[in-house]
């Protein structure tokens, strides 16, 4: 695949959206920009995985726990019997 595109008035270039779709480049994705030793600029994905993957017409979240799952569910656990109880005194 070859596409041509220009830079902008801040140096940005564009990613066309079919090379973007093909390798999983989407906004905020990390992409790696190398030179080579024949002036070549190569460009890469990151090595992140996209956020939602389709694997056998699953969608599949694709990402790392950000702290202990036990501790997240405690607080999540916590935060809804607050709710539901409201007011009253235990």
């Amino acid at each position: 695949m070859k596409f041509k595109t220009k830079i902008d008035n801040f140096g940005r270039i564009v990613i066309p959206k079919k090379i973007r779709d093909e390798f999983g480049i989407s906004k905020s994705s990390e992409i790696e920009i190398n030179t080579s030793d024949n002036d070549e600029i190569i460009i890469k994905p990151g090595t992140s995985k996209p956020f939602v993957e389709n694997k056998d017409g699953v969608l599949v979240v694709c990402s790392e726990p950000v702290g202990p799952l036990e501790d997240i569910f405690k607080g999540d656990r916590e935060e809804r019997i607050r709710t539901i109880l409201g007011d009253i005194e235990i």
